[in-house]
């Protein structure tokens, strides 16, 4: 049985999704794939949990169960036999992997923080592989991004699209050498189910509390409703066309104005309501029409949109979470791909599948 070394930088809704699927596929990934992902680390924003023989899965399930209380991955309340000391940096982490010689790992990497470029450069650099649900560093400035492409090191399938096959479709059409013309869709589970709920009637603000509450927003709803979550997704994709977009070159459309950034998160919750009634006006007045609004991401070589755009009703892709290629093969009818793809567990999934992905390439 190959055991591969992971460690699981982020304990949130999607590491802890992660974490359960983890423990409970152990028979199948053993059955299919033949090998073990051994947890050597876990960690969160403030506390880490460590063990370089492998964390034992009634410990990963007690840490889920404390992520969901609100607590933290503190040894304190763990095993004393397991390594407890202060949780190092990112980088020093690393370096404990090295100490322990455990060989090469994998570095999943499900937090939405900024700043983790230098830390999975430096793993690629130490040979280690890397799979990402985080889109910021693949989103970041093309002279910093580009390293993170075209790397058989990296995954990313779970930055765009959550547990649907949209990395591994535009994989294949990269393969097979038919050149993409433009990409479109509805990026965002979150923003779907939202202008969902708008079509019922039920008000902007309570759409969004729902989102939240079901875990299909990011920790800041503002990621979602601002648009940058699907610039970025825009963006992964425009890049893996092989089009080096910038996120200047994609026109974006935020849902709330720009006076709401400075609010703390709880208080941006309470002031949501204030513009439910611009909103309502909006879907109205599409309705009219006989349309409804979708949140909407376009770009091709030179440049991409994001925004409400008024669709037919009664279009099938009004209500479909989808995202289309149209290629040289593919230009009188796009290729499609649509189905549900929001939320922690199909995340999370999509990350298990790229972990696996380079047990068969890499391991």
């Amino acid at each position: 049985m190959n055991q591969i070394p992971v460690i699981i930088l982020g304990a949130g809704g999607v590491g802890s999704a992660l974490i359960r699927q983890i423990v409970h596929g152990r028979e199948q990934t053993s059955l299919r794939n033949k090998c073990y992902f051994n947890v050597i680390a876990v960690t969160d924003s403030k506390t880490w949990l460590w063990d370089p023989n492998g964390l034992e899965d009634v410990t990963l399930l007690d840490i889920v169960s404390a992520k969901e209380k609100g607590q933290t991955v503190d040894p304190q309340f763990r095993q004393t036999t397991l390594t407890q000391r202060e949780r190092p940096s990112e980088h020093g982490i690393l370096d404990a992997l090295s100490e322990a010689e455990l060989g090469r790992a994998i570095i999943v990497d499900v937090t939405a923080e900024d700043g983790m470029v230098s830390v999975l450069k430096h793993a690629l650099n130490l040979g280690h592989c890397v799979a990402l649900a985080n889109k910021k560093p693949l989103a970041a400035d093309w002279e910093t991004a580009e390293g993170f492409y075209n790397r058989r090191r990296v995954r990313h399938e779970s930055t765009v699209g959550g547990g649907q096959p949209v990395i591994a479709t535009l994989r294949y059409l990269l393969d097979v050498d038919d050149p993409i013309f433009e990409i479109e869709g509805q990026m965002s589970g979150t923003l779907g189910f939202i202008c969902g709920q708008l079509d019922a009637g039920v008000a902007f603000s309570t759409a969004v509390r729902e989102a939240k509450a079901k875990g299909f927003t990011e920790p800041d709803p503002r990621e979602d409703l601002g648009g940058k979550d699907v610039m970025r997704k825009t963006l992964i994709l425009a890049r893996m066309a092989g089009w080096p977009l910038e996120e200047s070159d994609i026109f974006v459309e935020s849902l709330f104005p720009e006076n709401l950034t400075a609010l703390s998160v709880p208080e941006f919750m309470d002031a949501v309501s204030d513009f439910d009634e611009t909103i309502s006006q909006r879907v109205t007045e599409a309705a009219a029409e006989g349309f409804v609004l979708r949140y909407i991401a376009e770009v091709t070589e030179q440049g991409g949109r994001v925004g409400l755009k008024k669709l037919p009703a009664n279009s099938g892709l009004a209500n479909l979470k989808y995202i289309s290629f149209r290629t040289k093969r593919y230009d009188d009818e796009a290729l499609l791909i649509g189905g549900k793809g929001a939320g922690v567990e199909m995340t999370a999934a999509g990350v298990i599948g790229d972990m696996i992905s380079l047990v068969r390439e890499i391991f």
